[in-house]
């Protein structure tokens, strides 16, 4: 593997006890105004309810996160306008974070007392790689030991959707049930990291979080991780219309938050970031977020209504509809590289798509549509 190995070795390191130095060169340091301005609540108690939503103190939460960030006071800022709300520090961080508006997903490295900042616990990252004798026994061993470092906190293990990544992206090898499917269902918090460009079809993305949605039977959070990284420095990065794309195929096919990887992890510039590199894709990252949250939320808390709204979405659209009170929020994703038309019966009109786009569409709800 390329991009995730490194990764994958430090995360599966931290879940059994090997402790990881932090990104940060200056720490999270901040001037006092904006530290009050962006702190967040101290947590008491995160779960999940039994549709996969987070609360985070009784409250929903919507994650966005983010890997591999330096915690400088000048990225602080930036992600924080950028819309994040995680991201995965070293524990020892958490506290300093939240000050600044900011969770914390936590690469384990021994016992944690102060649990004020820490949304959730980073386990074994792409178990099907390292565990081969009993994969799900094994990921739930592993499981199991960062839950008693972290208590009352869910973990999250980092899934693969295509097997021995990268060479099963480039053939387009998907995973059996056993790798996926099964894996899904036994643990906590499935992340399925989702790296498709340019060697797949981003609608993959929107297969992924179908399949592991079918997996937990729509009970347990999924939090998609999505590619802002090249596999390979001959490779292309996601445009920003692909990565747009990628977000939405997520949220219509269930996801519980949004993450990214990565930011201070670029192949072949090993001192520079996503930021640096590929400026425009970053910046359109910034929008991109501010409508996840927004959306995702609505997604979750609408009635769904896409049976009767979206009912003859034509093959390769993507969909879903939702009634909120007496309105629809219809989202319709096209991730192939020509236009479609579909049917609304919103009332019953046509619309035309245009290739790898989101149309977003707000209309009154007739009473048939929740029938």
């Amino acid at each position: 593997m390329i991009k995730r190995t490194c990764l994958a070795l430090a995360i599966l390191g931290l879940s059994l006890g090997i402790t990881v130095p932090s990104r940060a060169a200056d720490g999270p340091a901040a001037d006092a105004a904006s530290v009050k301005e962006n702190a967040l609540p101290a947590i008491s108690s995160v779960r999940f309810d039994d549709r996969g939503d987070f609360l985070v103190n009784d409250k929903p939460f919507f994650p966005i996160l983010l890997y591999d960030a330096p915690t400088d006071a000048a990225t602080l800022k930036q992600l924080h306008e950028f819309g994040f709300n995680v991201l995965t520090v070293a524990p020892a961080e958490a506290d300093a974070l939240r000050e600044q508006g900011f969770y914390t997903a936590a690469h384990v490295s021994g016992k944690m007392d102060k649990l004020g900042g820490v949304f959730l616990a980073i386990s074994a990252d792409s178990p099907a790689l390292y565990f081969k004798d009993n994969l799900v026994k094994q990921t739930q061993e592993a499981n199991d030991k960062v839950r008693a470092a972290i208590p009352g906190r869910p973990v999250m293990n980092a899934i693969g959707y295509w097997e021995n990544e990268p060479e099963g992206v480039i053939a387009g090898k998907l995973p059996s049930k056993a790798t996926y499917d099964d894996l899904v269902a036994a643990i906590e918090v499935s992340a399925p990291y989702l790296y498709p460009v340019p060697y797949q079809p981003v609608s993959t993305v929107g297969d992924a979080v179908a399949r592991a949605r079918i997996a937990t039977d729509g009970k347990k959070p999924l939090i998609p991780i999505l590619q802002v990284f090249s596999w390979d420095l001959k490779d292309r990065y996601p445009t920003p219309a692909e990565l747009r794309v990628m977000v939405y195929l997520s949220l219509v096919e269930g996801a519980d938050g949004i993450g990214y990887y990565s930011y201070g992890s670029v192949t072949g510039h090993p001192k520079k970031t996503i930021a640096q590199v590929q400026p425009e894709l970053w910046q359109s990252v910034k929008a991109l977020n501010h409508e996840a949250a927004k959306t995702g939320p609505r997604l979750q808390k609408g009635e769904d209504v896409t049976a009767t709204v979206l009912k003859d979405l034509p093959k390769g659209l993507y969909g879903k509809a939702v009634r909120e009170g007496d309105q629809l929020l219809i989202i319709v994703v096209n991730p192939a590289a020509q236009k479609a038309t579909l049917s609304v019966a919103a009332p019953a009109q046509e619309k035309t798509i245009d290739p790898m786009s989101v149309m977003i569409l707000e209309l009154p709800a007739a009473k048939n549509h929740a029938e």
